[in-house]
């Protein structure tokens, strides 16, 4: 392959490419080296082309504009009956204490049995969605800019006003409903956060309260009940420390006796195997449904944003990683450059054929219908095959600015926690 000054031939199409010593050289006419390092699958190729299918037809059906909001199709209504078989548990267990102690004797007995089915019914309770003891929450009173704005959006969007902000470190933006009352949280994860326009920042906000508009799936009562019943199953019909422990332990007194644990690893094989199935069950009923929510709420963003601040911040977010890594350096090495605006100096360096391989390579990456959002590619050329649109929510250049010194307090303390942690 020869080479000359910042120009080399593709090995495969023999075209002259650019060679860039910060990023990937890769081809833009066959696409060669445009993802080096694949992430390793192991999925039988039938169900591949079962999912490639799956997800390309959703697509159809929004290109062509035969969905345009959220509706009980069979695969949501699967997700909902099998939630609801879950739900099942813990009323179960419950209504079994209550028959032991009323008609089973001897008492002494049943009040034994009684509190083994109370403690089932206990573990396997359905539990809301809090925030950890130490989240960097931001109140109304000391962000008056940022919550106008948000209030601004989410009028637009029509959806209700956002309870509470809450900063933190990880590279994205996130909805959530909190507490048995439901309440919509916004999450704001510094490196995207810093790395955005003021317009894209309104439409990421303006994307994930439209999941709080679309009452998707995955943010309502059922769903995330059932989750967290599913979760607390999986983790303990799975290979835990202490069962590791135990095994060790066994050996360890007696190297030719029958482990302790083989009892623990034939229910974790039998038992936890069924579980682990109705998790894949109950993931593949709601992927559709998850991923037509992010085209949903990716219409809503460009409605409230424009179309192109929209794609845009699409795109940005695929340097999201990018932007966590510059913050880690600067954190861990220190700098005379603050880790925020080194942040900003590492994505607006990346030069535009460098995003154009990133979006190129989320269709290898992303267009199993394995990640609950649709691949990037897909979804930035859904946004623009529409009309543009202009801004219903302007976020001024001084806005943005007075909406970061709000943030400044606890994006200090974010960035504090992380530089002990590092």
């Amino acid at each position: 392959m020869q080479s000359t000054d910042g120009v080399t031939n593709c090995p495969d199409c023999g075209r002259q490419i650019r060679v860039e010593s910060r990023y990937v050289t890769w081809c833009d006419q066959c696409d060669w080296n445009v993802d080096p390092s694949p992430p390793a699958d192991h999925t039988p190729a039938w169900r591949l082309r079962l999912e490639h299918k799956l997800a390309d037809a959703l697509y159809r059906e929004l290109e062509r504009g035969r969905i345009q909001r959220p509706s009980l199709d069979a695969a949501r209504v699967a997700a909902y009956l099998l939630s609801a078989l879950l739900l099942l548990l813990p009323v179960l267990a419950l209504a079994g204490t209550i028959a032991l102690l009323v008609f089973y004797r001897p008492l002494w007995l049943s009040t034994v049995l009684a509190l083994l089915t109370f403690c089932l019914a206990f573990l396997f309770r359905p539990r809301a969605h809090n925030l950890p003891p130490d989240a960097q929450v931001v109140p109304r009173d000391e962000a008056p800019t940022l919550y106008g704005v948000l209030d601004r959006i989410a009028d637009a969007v029509g959806t209700q006003k956002v309870a509470a902000v809450v900063v933190d470190a990880e590279p994205n933006v996130w909805f959530d409903r909190i507490g048995w009352r439901f309440r919509p949280v916004i999450g704001i994860g510094l490196p995207l956060w810093t790395s955005l326009g003021s317009q894209e920042r309104v439409a990421v906000l303006a994307h994930e309260l439209g999941h709080g508009r679309n009452g998707d799936a995955q943010h309502g009562w059922v769903m995330g009940a059932a989750e967290s019943i599913l979760d607390e199953l999986q983790m303990t019909f799975s290979e835990q420390p202490l069962d590791r422990y135990r095994q060790d332990l066994s050996y360890t007194i007696d190297s030719e006796a029958t482990s302790v644990g083989f009892l623990t690893q034939m229910v974790n094989g039998t038992v936890g195997a069924l579980v682990r199935g109705y998790g894949w069950l109950l993931d593949r009923a709601y992927l559709r449904g998850s991923q037509r929510a992010e085209y949903l709420a990716d219409r809503k963003s460009a409605e409230v944003a424009g179309s192109e601040a929209a794609a845009r911040a699409l795109e940005r977010s695929l340097l999201s990683e990018t932007a966590y890594r510059a913050m880690e350096r600067a954190l861990r090495f220190g700098s005379d450059v603050e880790p925020l605006e080194a942040v900003r100096r590492a994505v607006n360096d990346v030069p535009k054929r460098e995003i154009e391989r990133h979006i190129r390579a989320s269709r290898g990456r992303e267009t199993r219908v394995d990640s609950t959002h649709p691949p990037t590619y897909l979804r930035t050329r859904l946004i623009r095959a529409r009309p543009a649109t202009s801004a219903q929510v302007v976020l001024g250049l001084d806005e943005s600015r007075a909406v970061d010194r709000e943030l400044a307090l606890a994006a200090r303390t974010v960035l504090a926690e992380l530089r002990s942690e590092l």
